[in-house]
């Protein structure tokens, strides 16, 4: 039975065919992202890390980007080289949680992270160990020269007093507004 092909014979159809699905292939990939090279010619990125303990929604200039899940990691694709306002807010609501201005210099990666709520960095430099409370309960004690965070502090003023634990009377105190999703920092300088 004869088949059309004699297999002495290249198949040129079959080798024709190979050819142009290679050259789709290669041309294909050419639209895709490149790093950031000598001369410039990747883009720029922001990644945005989602570490606040619940679903956010972001923001760039103004403008709703996505919505980001917590443990989570999103990039905006090729964005301008220019000041970018970037915004987390609750998740269906306008309250902004955080916001922070990335100021996109180069084509490279940049990244953002929505932190958890606020923390307060308890700093000691008084030269001598204290015992720290915060609105009236024993939180920890603070060695020279040491500094630890209150985690996870609700909104609200709150009361920070420095206790010498050998004559267990007060020697620093201050009240922190905590009104927004930033870290906050109280550092004891000299004792009164």
């Amino acid at each position: 039975m004869w088949t059309g092909h004699h297999p002495e014979r290249p198949n040129f159809p079959a080798i024709l065919g190979l050819v142009l699905l290679l050259a789709g292939l290669i041309l294909s990939t050419d639209g895709c992202k490149s790093p950031t090279s000598p001369d410039g010619n990747g883009e720029a990125d922001i990644l945005v890390t989602n570490d606040f303990g619940s679903t956010v929604d972001i923001y760039m200039d103004g403008d709703f980007r996505f919505s980001i899940t917590e443990k989570n990691t999103i990039e905006i694709d090729d964005v301008t080289l220019e000041e970018h306002l970037m915004e987390a807010k609750e998740h269906g609501t306008q309250t902004v949680i955080v916001s922070e201005t990335i100021d996109v210099t180069e084509k490279t990666d940049y990244a953002w992270t929505v932190d958890d709520p606020p923390d307060i960095d308890v700093i000691n430099n008084t030269g001598t160990s204290l015992q720290i409370s915060m609105d009236g309960t024993y939180r920890f004690d603070l060695g020279e020269e040491e500094d630890r965070w209150l985690m996870d502090v609700g909104f609200g003023e709150r009361l920070l007093q420095a206790v010498d634990p050998t004559t267990g009377r007060e020697v620093a105190s201050i009240r922190i507004q905590v009104k927004e999703y930033k870290d906050y920092t109280w550092t004891i300088a000299g004792i009164e």
